[in-house]
């Protein structure tokens, strides 16, 4: 249901769901009326003619009146016969639409209002009282409504007497209807009020959030994520409020990430374009030199081979970082996890990578702090690939006479920690926290020695947190850089870490793959 039927419904509910409940108790109150009107005057009519003329109501109008003419003949009757108190008596019951009527051994000697008594003259009940004064109350019915008060009693001259108190209904009712009319207005009013009042509530509940919602909406929609969307009270619609600001801070962060991906896509394609273009200059040069004869000696021609292929090298370990980071970028990373002893896998790299490093004069030292058979679950390949590039980027930044790289492993309960450290340039502490990002370079000069995509920790940092370890880095300008990374130890934990790894990566190359067929 819409939610303006339902405001629609809410309105509806306020106007009938009060009316039906006041019909109710209304039905109620003058049942009991009926039955009491039953009992009390022998009367035999139904609850329309109770609406229209309600003797209760009228009768409590004389209530004192009549006790008070009760107590006289009960304590001085001989006072009835002073037509002066009589007629003041009278007179007071005029503003009540009364009057009395007094009759003695049958013939009427009194009458307070003549023209009404002549329609009810002849249903007047007869004397019953005896010897002892009775009093009864009757409704008459008919073409005039009354309400009879009778007092029997005996008067001071020992005559029969009887004393009525008659009330005229007919000048009541209208203002009866009249007062019931206006209580209908003002319940109506009331209820026009509260539905009024109901109504506001749930706009500015519910409504005006929405459209503020809706606006910030379209907002986004046009592309403007800057925006803010206030949260109001804590109930479902604050929720969404809620919901819909940290959707939209995420949208921003995303928009922030895309457009600075964008920018270290632009400033990497500089980047690689520059650093290939040297490589690609110095090979041109080089075998411009070899087909136009100035290597004119087999030394010279070895050193111009010897040359390029460096360059070339150079080139195809460039455009391996990049295929390699594709893929970490489109999930598209497998990985073939093992359970290995850490030691003899250190000790396989240490033998390759020392040698190249001694041709490059540095002075490589391995220190090793961790038990004989500790293993951890790792893909050699991908580890060892970290591992050289993190020394390959201690090289590119070494600036002492005596260049030294020193790898440290150790242990704790739940890692194996391997460090690499440098006695390089080191790198400035505003730096530190973006060297881990991709394409990110502390290195703006971009000069041929130390020139490089900007990739090579961004991988390290990815190919660890794919095995579940930790990648930090500690640098101290002038004195050089310590890269560490742990590698879990074999326990059930890490196994399912690497499971679920495997798991999620599968199912990203799956979407990826269904999303480049629904592309085509």
């Amino acid at each position: 249901m819409r939610l303006r039927k339902r405001i629609l419904v809410s309105i509806i509910l306020c106007l009938l769901l009060p009316l039906l409940l006041i019909a109710v108790v209304v039905w109620l109150i003058l049942h009991f009326q009926v039955q009491l009107l039953s009992v009390s005057y022998n009367m035999n009519t139904d609850m329309i003619e109770i609406i229209q003329n309600s003797p209760s109501l009228f009768e409590g109008l004389v209530k004192d009146d009549f006790n008070e003419l009760l107590t006289t003949v009960r304590t001085n009757p001989g006072q009835l016969d002073d037509a002066a108190w009589v007629e003041s008596r009278n007179a007071e019951l005029k503003d009540k639409f009364s009057f009395l009527c007094i009759r003695k051994n049958g013939e009427v000697v009194y009458v307070g209002d003549p023209e009404f008594y002549e329609t009810v003259s002849g249903r007047l009940p007869e004397y019953r009282g005896g010897e002892t004064e009775a009093e009864k109350s009757m409704f008459l019915e008919g073409e005039s409504h009354a309400l009879i008060r009778q007092i029997d009693y005996r008067a001071g001259d020992g005559s029969d007497a009887t004393i009525f108190l008659i009330t005229d209904i007919n000048h009541l009712l209208p203002q009866w209807k009249r007062t019931l009319v206006e209580a209908l207005i003002a319940l109506f009013i009331a209820l026009v009020i509260t539905t009024v009042i109901v109504v506001t509530w749930l706009y500015r509940s519910i409504v005006r959030p929405l459209t503020e919602l809706s606006r910030a909406a379209n907002r986004i929609s046009e592309g403007n994520l800057d925006g803010e969307v206030k949260v109001g009270k804590k109930d479902e619609i604050g929720q969404l409020q809620q919901d819909f600001e940290s959707m939209r801070l995420h949208l921003k962060q995303l928009s922030e990430q895309q457009i600075r991906y964008q920018q270290e896509s632009r400033e990497m394609i500089a980047n690689i374009s520059h650093d290939m273009k040297t490589p690609l200059t110095a090979i041109k040069g080089y075998s411009e030199g070899l087909l136009d004869g100035v290597a004119d000696t087999p030394d010279k021609q070895d050193r111009y081979f010897r040359t390029i292929y460096s360059k070339a090298a150079d080139m195809e370990r460039m455009v391996d970082e990049l295929g390699f980071y594709a893929k970490i970028e489109q999930n598209a990373m497998t990985y073939d996890f093992r359970e290995l002893p850490i030691r003899e896998f250190l000790a396989d790299c240490i033998a390759e990578l020392s040698l190249d490093l001694e041709t490059q004069g540095i002075e490589f030292c391995y220190e090793e702090h961790c038990e004989a058979n500790a293993a951890a679950l790792f893909d050699p390949e991908h580890i060892k690939r970290v591992i050289t590039n993190i020394i390959g980027n201690s090289v590119k930044y070494m600036d002492k006479e005596q260049k030294r790289i020193t790898m440290t492993v150790t242990e704790d309960a739940a890692d194996i920690r391997i460090a690499v450290t440098d006695n390089g340039s080191g790198i400035p502490e505003s730096d530190l926290p973006y060297v881990f990002d991709r394409f990110y370079r502390a290195d703006s000069s971009r000069g041929t020695k130390k020139g490089g995509s900007g990739l090579g920790l961004s991988i390290v940092k990815s190919i660890v947190e794919a095995h579940g370890g930790t990648a930090a880095i500690q640098s101290t300008v002038g004195e050089g850089t310590t890269v560490h990374f742990s590698l879990p130890k074999c326990n059930g934990s890490v196994a399912e870490v690497a499971e679920t790894e495997g798991r999620e990566r599968r199912r990203k190359r799956r979407r990826n793959r269904r999303a480049e067929g629904t592309e085509e």
